[in-house]
């Protein structure tokens, strides 16, 4: 903990380490006639607070910014307010504090850290309101062992092979466009998948993306080195150690290079770049609690899940479908202009195939993007034929209307 002082500045600044996360607090009181100087230095402090997990706050009397409209109007508090602009600085408090001004302030390097302001009643003497806000130190995660097909590490070329023998023809003759359905996607496409496609279960290093294969040979040979020593004492075996400290080296490298790829690509693949900067925020977001309309609390996953579909699905507008419209015949051309019977050939299949994206997530058949750009030319063929007897049979599957929609918790 440091503590300074001087004519019209003071500041307590302190540092909490949290398992292996470590924030630190900067507390500061800057007089409204305070010189240049300290001003400066009150400045150069933010500027080097700002670099690691922070939050700083207190009395800053810059009560001319105006933190709404993001500007100020004094060279002083336009200078602050630039300064914390510059540091990439989140500032929570956006009610007066003082009279009409805002004066006493809370900053953050991440806006997650903060959370549930509130402006209260003065305390005892003072002029000032007094500010309650949480601190929010590290996310709760949800510890799952997963599995996932390895889309990308498939053999497609003994999958297309397989597909080719089957003859889609007799298959699906007779069939109804739903059974044609099922046994194209249960019985076919779920076991190509099983065949062709390796399993993997999520390890300790999968999140680790930016890692590459040499870099974690390094970092686990590193680890072993070290336990080896620890057990036998030995000094050979400790300036092995030492030896692979060129792990650090290759784990920047990897990093560097893996940041500069999602980079380079974001235009065509932004969600991988996203992921990656949520993977690096000290404080996961996550939904819920919820207050439903009984006012209970619900923490439950799946009751949270029912409650905003609920909430999603109360938006739509509710048409009156007790009087429907009569509908007249708006086509005045000759009878051979009539658009007739609609034919889905496979040609057309795979050129809808071919302009899908590989990275994108499947929906709610499961099927891969990647897996149907590889067997396009072997999966048009029965895709056609369900599309055909869809239009014939005049019905929509039921996995064609679901969608999997994914409720967003926009922070108002």
């Amino acid at each position: 903990m440091k503590v300074y002082s001087a004519h019209c500045t003071q500041s307590l600044l302190t540092s909490i380490k949290h398992n292996t996360n470590k924030q630190i607090y900067l507390l500061v009181y800057r007089s409204p006639n305070i010189s240049m100087e300290e001003n400066e230095k009150i400045h150069n402090a933010i500027k080097e607070v700002s670099k690691r997990d922070c939050i700083i706050m207190g009395d800053f009397n810059h009560g001319h910014i105006q933190w709404t409209s993001l500007q100020g109007t004094g060279r002083e508090d336009q200078e602050f307010f630039n300064l914390v602009q510059d540091s990439f600085l989140s500032q929570h408090v956006l009610e007066a504090t003082r009279g009409a001004n805002v004066l006493d302030i809370v900053l953050s390097s991440q806006k997650e850290f903060v959370d549930n302001v509130k402006i209260c009643e003065p305390l005892g003497c003072s002029d000032h309101n007094q500010i309650h806000f949480i601190i929010k130190v590290k996310g709760e995660r949800n510890r799952k062992i997963r599995y996932w097909n390895k889309i990308h590490k498939g053999r497609y070329k003994d999958m297309r092979e397989y597909l080719a023998k089957i003859d889609w023809n007799n298959t699906l003759k007779n069939k109804t466009a739903t059974e044609c359905w099922n046994i194209l996607l249960k019985s076919e496409i779920d076991c190509v998948v099983d065949k062709f496609v390796p399993l993997k279960k999520q390890g300790k290093w999968s999140k680790k993306k930016h890692l590459s294969k040499e870099a974690i040979r390094k970092i686990k040979y590193k680890q072993m080195m070290w336990k080896t020593y620890r057990h036998t004492g030995s000094e050979e075996n400790y300036s092995i150690y030492k030896e692979y400290n060129q792990a650090t080296a290759e784990i920047r490298n990897s990093k560097r290079s893996y940041e500069q790829k999602i980079a380079f690509n974001i235009k065509h693949d932004s969600k991988s770049f996203y992921a990656y900067v949520r993977s690096k925020q000290k404080v996961q977001d996550k939904v819920g609690p919820l207050e439903g309309s009984d006012g209970n609390i619900i923490t439950e996953g799946f009751l949270m899940a029912e409650k905003l579909n609920e909430y999603f699905s109360s938006v739509f507008t509710r048409e009156d479908i007790s009087i429907l419209p009569v509908l007249e015949t708006k086509f005045e051309g000759r009878e051979f202009d009539y658009l007739g019977q609609l034919i889905v050939t496979p040609t057309m299949v795979a050129l809808k195939i071919r302009d899908m994206k590989d990275n994108k997530s499947p929906g709610v058949d499961g099927i891969p993007p990647k897996l149907l750009l590889e067997i396009v030319e072997q999966i048009s063929i029965p895709l056609a034929t369900v599309f055909n007897l869809s239009l014939d049979e005049g019905i929509v599957l039921l996995e064609w209307k679901e969608a999997n929609i994914i409720p967003l918790l926009l922070m108002v």
